[in-house]
């Protein structure tokens, strides 16, 4: 396949140095106003049809591919679940305080709006009749070394009369920007009052906001395994939020939104975990991933390339998107001479080819797409009222009401009748589904037409597929297509099968190289397996 927008990390490099002045507070991190707030219009808009041992992991939706981890995910079958009341749960998950490495947040810019999340996020969990925001220390990966490989500390906004209410609320992820902390969207965001505004208007509108550090704002695994972030926030403070909150915690009550790097963050998360939200936003997107030097473009190019959102877009599938960019200075130029807009042109292209794709690859049964280009800048001026104006009432009313809580453990989300799904990974799990491919490189392997009589398989080397529990207990199945003699699986006890896909002898050269390329180009570089399965006669 074509190499599609990916990072580039020497232009990336100048354009930031450059770039990098107070008002625009690295990416993320600033560019707060205290001036009048601008009006949203948009001039272009298109609409188309979430004691225990440090290195314990709970339940996996996806693992990395050959960075070193301490703490590798297991596969599993089931969704993350947890009870949605807030007794204290039975598992040490949370971080002794003498190890948390994020109560001071990061401030590279001496941006004076900073404050540290110890002291934004420092309300106490008690009755109250007004929202609280505090601070909460998840457990997280280890590195190689032991140490933490991820910034600890998540702000929490809980609505009016949380702790007395018996409500399970849904849960908005929400993202910071690099150069940024946990904090932001508390302090210079206005997160507080723009969810309180909303739940005084409607008290449906009542959700649970979870505000985590991102490590500068990388919201990806590192190649060379010193950050974790994906891995954190997906398998240990989803979890960890759903065994302490009482949270609506299924697909329908996961939403995930963000700025700048965050923006680049939600697109990736949603997209490595399609089957563990129902939505996601994104505002003055870094979805180029530029200056993600943990990703390695140079070495790994699969690696990186594989973490960036336009070559996932086919994993979006059912799933609302609503993205906003700056494209006009107007009442900008007599705030800041339009300095925060020229730096939000640089992320324009990326963001313009990313909804392009979606367009292309999804139909009217794949779900909404928002995208607006129109006035606006790398600010938070714009980027707290498109939370409010915009994105906020667009993920309500995808998200779950909020309901009397219960003590019950969700199924794991049923799959979509037919579902696709890419990954560079040697092992992930998705809809219930797990795979694991045995090759020599790292490259694309690719699902489509997941369904419960087949599906097709593109890649190289050996795929291991254990499905979702979707076929009868104790019967006998047969699986042709998937290379060499046709197979016949008897379902275990939940109603799985597990079978073996040969896909050809493994490729010798990482996806995305110069030597891969031509290779590909060539044509009849891929194996591609259409597979049945049907009930044994």
């Amino acid at each position: 396949m074509p190499q599609r927008f990916g990072p580039v990390p020497q232009i990336a490099a100048a354009l930031f140095a450059t770039l990098a002045v107070g008002a625009l507070s690295g990416c993320g991190g600033g560019g707060s106003d205290p001036r009048a707030t601008p009006t949203a219009s948009a001039t272009r808009t298109a609409t188309a049809a979430p004691t225990n041992s440090p290195t314990a992991v709970p339940s996996s939706t996806s693992s990395s591919t050959a960075a070193p981890s301490a703490t590798p995910a297991p596969p599993t079958f089931t969704a993350t679940a947890g009870p949605t009341a807030t007794a204290t749960p039975t598992l040490d998950d949370t971080l002794p305080a003498a190890l948390d490495n994020g109560a001071d947040g990061r401030n590279p810019l001496n941006n004076p709006a900073h404050v540290r999340p110890a002291d934004a996020c420092n309300d106490v969990l008690q009755a109250s009749e007004g929202s609280l925001v505090i601070r909460i220390l998840p457990r997280g990966p280890l590195t190689a070394s032991g140490a933490l490989a991820f910034t600890s500390g998540a702000c929490v906004y809980l609505p009016p009369g949380y702790l007395e209410s018996g409500l399970a609320y849904p849960v908005l992820y929400l993202l910071h920007g690099g150069g940024g902390d946990a904090a932001d969207w508390v302090a210079q965001g206005g997160v507080q009052e723009i969810m309180d505004t909303a739940f005084a208007a409607d008290p449906k509108s009542a959700m649970i906001v979870v505000m985590p550090d991102g490590t500068d704002g990388q919201w990806y695994d590192s190649y060379d395994g010193s950050q974790q972030v994906q891995l954190y926030v997906l398998n240990f403070l989803l979890p960890y939020v759903e065994r302490h909150f009482r949270t609506i915690a299924a697909r329908d009550g996961r939403a995930v939104d963000g700025l700048s790097n965050g923006g680049y963050g939600a697109m990736h998360l949603a997209a490595r975990a399609p089957d563990r939200f129902v939505a996601a936003g994104a505002m003055s997107a870094n979805l180029a991933a530029l200056s993600f030097f943990g990703l390695a473009p140079g070495v790994a190019p699969a690696f990186a390339l594989g973490s960036v959102p336009v070559n996932l877009a086919e994993n979006l599938d059912r799933l609302d998107l609503t993205l906003d960019i700056g494209t006009e200075c107007i009442g900008d130029r007599a705030i800041d001479n339009c300095i925060t807009w020229q730096f939000e042109q640089i992320f324009v292209p990326a963001n313009r080819q990313f909804t392009d794709r979606l367009r292309a690859i999804r139909g009217p049964e794949d779900g909404i797409l928002e995208y607006r280009e129109g006035e606006g800048a790398h600010a938070w001026r714009w980027w707290s009222l498109w939370l409010r104006e915009r994105h906020l009432p667009f993920l309500l009313a995808r998200l779950a009401d909020p309901r009397p809580a219960d003590d019950s453990t969700p199924p794991p989300p049923a799959p979509p009748a037919s579902f696709r799904y890419r990954s560079v990974a040697a092992s992930f799990a998705v809809w219930g589904y797990h795979v694991a491919v045995e090759r020599r490189v790292r490259e694309f392997l690719d699902l489509r037409d997941v369904a419960a009589d087949g599906l097709v398989v593109q890649g190289s080397g050996r795929a291991t597929v254990h499905t979702a529990p979707r076929y009868a207990a104790g019967e006998t199945y047969e699986i042709s297509g998937a290379g060499g003699a046709e197979q016949r699986v008897v379902a275990d006890a939940g109603g799985r099968l597990s079978f073996v896909v040969d896909l050809g002898p493994s490729h010798t050269f990482e996806q995305f190289t110069a030597e891969a390329n031509a290779a590909e180009a060539a044509g009849g570089y891929w194996a591609v397996r259409t597979i049945a399965i049907e009930p044994a006669q």
